[in-house]
């Protein structure tokens, strides 16, 4: 059974509603794939930069520094001690993979969970665009104050072969917008609201469905 999603042209001014069937727009609402699917995206987005390095990694000789005995001084074993400057460091962090495996199957179906939940919430629109001649955030704004969804939490989908037009959404307020291919439950869920342009509904059904 089909579903019909509101569809708007490039000024904002509704349209005859689109009708939409298949796993992307009527899946059942899985949880678990949602979570698998966001705990995966965002461990691989963590860089893990933080290391430094312990005695046995830092320049320095070996040579013990002074005898053991008879000098007065504290005994040391070497100059790469933690107790020195310069010396290693105990227990400091060092570089770990954090990396969460996800099969594609997981993946997908998370995608079209978080898909099926925007538009059984009426909150995922169609809109249609022209090629713009030159970047322009006003033109696309008042197109979003015309559909009355400007300044909220949207995610924008495009076929990414604009760069006029990307430069045109990437100002505004609470609006990410992406390449259709590089989609992901976590983007989707992260905003309350969905558009997709009329070019990249074909891409999405293509690569996803």
């Amino acid at each position: 059974m089909a579903v019909k999603v509101k569809y708007y042209n490039n000024k904002g001014e509704e349209k005859k509603p689109i009708s939409l069937s298949g796993p992307l727009f009527e899946s059942d609402l899985n949880e678990s794939s949602v979570y698998y699917a966001i705990r995966g995206y965002l461990a691989h987005k963590r860089q893990n930069n933080a290391s430094v390095k312990d005695r046995s990694q830092v320049k320095g000789s070996g040579r013990k520094p002074w005898r053991q005995k008879g000098t007065g001084r504290a005994r040391a074993g070497s100059r790469r001690s933690p107790i020195w400057v310069g010396g290693g460091v105990t227990f400091g962090p060092t570089r770990k993979e954090y990396n969460f495996k996800v099969n594609k199957k997981i993946r997908r179906k998370a995608l079209q969970t978080a898909i099926t939940k925007r538009v059984s919430d009426n909150r995922f629109i169609v809109i249609d665009r022209e090629p713009f001649e030159h970047p322009s955030t006003k033109l696309f704004a008042i197109t979003l104050k015309t559909i009355g969804i400007y300044r909220k939490k949207i995610l924008f989908l495009y076929n990414g072969d604009d760069e006029n037009f990307y430069k045109s959404c990437r100002n505004i307020a609470n609006l990410g917008i992406l390449p259709t291919y590089k989609v992901n439950a976590y983007e989707v869920l992260k905003k309350d609201w969905l558009i997709v342009t009329k070019d990249a509904l074909s891409t999405l059904l293509e690569v996803f469905q």
